[in-house]
């Protein structure tokens, strides 16, 4: 990844902004307690869509490493329930670039669901960007979820609040450059669905963030 020296703060931001909501953690996972038996390890993918002619990403990657016009950031996802808790942690290797994400969550139930009544729990969640000199990034969360199950087949939705950090350093021989800078906010709202079969289990999900993104998993577990 190396930044045009040409680029705007405009463009710069509205990079950022796409590639926060790509890695964003997401377990891709209703939020609910696990009890300590309870391991889950899958691969999911992140895809956001991007315009690869626009001069905000022209400017922003050195190759295009784009996938159908999508910034798309599979991961290693496990998840690991604590009694009252689940904590979940990913890595993520982004194809065709240096770039890789670790991030990790913690859901924390409100209200545990059972046979009638829906699940109810706040996620916090952390990620950050690695590999790439140029570019530092990290984003925070907490969202509120509702979940209920119904045999093999969990809806769910989200409401929630993303905050990104983001620096971009322009490399300028014999010369200094201020870095960009970019703290944004933005409203999260994911729909999704979880269907556990005895192998494997399987989710989708959608969230409108800055673009709507979408992401799936396939995972094995307790």
């Amino acid at each position: 990844m190396v930044f045009d020296p040409a680029i705007t703060q405009a463009e710069f931001e509205q990079f950022s902004r796409l590639a926060a909501q790509a890695i964003y953690h997401t377990p891709v996972e209703p939020a609910r307690a696990g009890n300590l038996l309870r391991f889950d390890i899958g691969i999911a993918a992140t895809a956001v869509p991007i315009d690869p002619q626009a001069s905000y990403w022209l400017r922003s990657v050195g190759d295009d490493f784009s996938v159908s016009d999508h910034i798309v950031v599979p991961r290693l996802v496990v998840s690991k329930g604590i009694s009252i808790a689940t904590l979940s942690a990913s890595y993520a290797k982004v194809q065709g670039s240096d770039i890789q994400v670790i991030g990790g969550a913690l859901d924390v139930p409100i209200i545990n669901g059972g046979l009638i009544s829906p699940t109810l729990a706040v996620r916090g969640s952390y990620s950050q960007l690695q590999g790439v000199d140029e570019f530092d990034l990290k984003t925070y969360g907490v969202e509120l979820f509702l979940s209920k199950g119904f045999g093999p087949i969990t809806p769910y939705a989200a409401v929630g609040r993303m905050r990104s950090d983001a620096t971009g350093r322009i490399d300028v021989p014999d010369d200094e450059v201020e870095p960009l800078r970019d703290e944004f906010d933005q409203n999260r709202f994911t729909v999704g669905v979880r269907l556990s079969m005895l192998l494997p289990k399987i989710v989708i999900e959608a969230t409108q963030g800055e673009e709507r993104s979408y992401a799936a998993k396939v995972s094995f577990g307790l």
